[in-house]
């Protein structure tokens, strides 16, 4: 395949050259390449070609319950609403959950998430069945260590799923360290050892966590001996950002802001120098799965108190490099041996003008959807249609599964 003419962002210039894609990587970026007999050629005259972008923390099911509770505190939000309704989720809401959370998903470019919840059986199929990449942890939590086989069924979804495709991984999800013992966390980090395994866990996502437990107390039990993505990271301290110096935090400033947690150290973080991405949290609770809205809220919230800071390379990097880091996947850039995962934008998109200050235009203002998203070289989106999935029945089941276990019939 070869996409032809099309502006491509390298180096985050944008240049006008022809992408040869063959076996699901980039095999030629030339000024103009001939395609041999037979060969599927697009015409991206017309198009601006950038790596994928990376969303680094959601719990896509969750679709069933978007918008469901509102205008709630964390507390009543999770523990009087969200949990309850959860006990109602079906495998099969779960698997349409997950569909129209890729759809969304896809609109807005992102080529690769990191998915916690449960029926992960059920997600993985789903995004085997979409096309996706993903990272998919099963949420972990424990009763005085009764964890009621959560951790086996981890490890059976990894050794079942890890590697699919070369698109789907599996990592472990500890749900956070109000919800796990010690114990149980020192076990999870155990296993991510033996296995080689990355760990997502919220982490201080809200300040009464800190009447429980201290950053240190968490750290100490093996999470910097293992590749970990801290999620939120909302309350933590300046002084405490050294511990977290071999991590990978996923920033989730507006589910953060919606649910009246507060808003991450991040210039904090990013001074420190680390590998910081952008996640959006479920859609439940931000609502939105566009990573690049959540990368403007965070912009917004560092600017307001110094708008020379958290530059547009500093953004661009948060939500493709670093996010591929955070899930341990190759890609982020566009070169050869690099997987074909591209966000595919319209040259005339009114949003994105003028052309000769892309990035700053993509990052401060474009709310549309891409033209097509692409993983490992197909076409997962494409100019308004899911070429994998029959897009009209997943609404129709999605939508009926969504009243069954809200119980919202309007």
């Amino acid at each position: 395949m070869i996409l032809k003419n099309g502006l491509v962002l390298i180096d985050k210039t944008l240049q006008r050259c022809d992408v040869r894609i063959d076996g699901g990587k980039i095999a030629q970026l030339e000024d103009s390449v001939e395609p041999f007999e037979g060969e599927e050629v697009y015409d991206f005259s017309d198009k601006v070609i950038t790596p994928g972008f990376v969303n680094t923390h959601t719990h896509t099911p969750m679709a069933i319950l978007k918008g469901v509770a509102e205008d709630l505190s964390f507390n009543d939000w999770l523990f009087k609403t969200i949990f309850p309704l959860e006990e109602r989720l079906t495998s099969d809401a779960a698997y349409y959950g997950t569909m129209i959370s890729m759809m969304e998903m896809a609109k807005h470019g992102v080529t690769a998430f990191c998915d916690m919840y449960f029926h992960m059986d059920t997600v993985a199929r789903a995004v085997a069945d979409f096309g996706m990449k993903a990272l998919l942890t099963r949420g972990l939590t424990d009763d005085n260590g009764d964890d009621a086989g959560r951790l086996d069924e981890n490890i059976a979804l990894h050794n079942k799923w890890h590697g699919y495709d070369d698109r789907i991984f599996v990592g472990l999800g500890p749900h956070a360290p109000y919800t796990c013992s010690k114990d149980y966390l020192k076990r999870i980090i155990d296993v991510a050892r033996v296995n080689d395994m990355i760990v997502a866990m919220h982490f201080f996502e809200s300040s009464w966590e800190r009447e429980k437990y201290t950053v240190s107390e968490i750290m100490s039990l093996g999470f910097d001996k293992v590749h970990f993505i801290p999620v939120h990271c909302v309350q933590l301290r300046t002084d405490e950002l050294g511990m977290l110096s071999n991590a990978f935090p996923s920033i989730n400033v507006a589910s953060n802001m919606k649910l009246g947690n507060g808003i991450p150290p991040i210039l904090e973080m990013l001074n420190t120098g680390l590998t910081l991405s952008i996640g959006t949290d479920g859609p439940a609770s931000n609502n939105s799965l566009n990573p690049l809205f959540d990368l403007r809220v965070a912009m917004l919230s560092q600017k307001m108190k110094d708008p020379s800071v958290f530059t547009t390379d500093q953004a661009f990097s948060m939500l493709t490099t670093n996010g591929y880091k955070a899930l341990r996947l190759e890609g982020g850039k566009i070169e050869v041996g690099k997987p074909a995962d591209f966000a595919i934008f319209s040259i005339n998109d009114i949003q994105l003008q003028p052309l000769n200050r892309f990035l700053n235009n993509l990052l401060h203002a474009h709310t549309d959807s891409v033209f097509a998203t692409m993983v490992n070289g197909k076409f997962v989106y494409y100019d308004g249609e899911f070429p994998t999935i029959d897009s009209q029945e997943v609404l129709k089941q999605f939508t009926t599964f969504s009243k069954k276990v809200t119980g919202i019939e309007n």
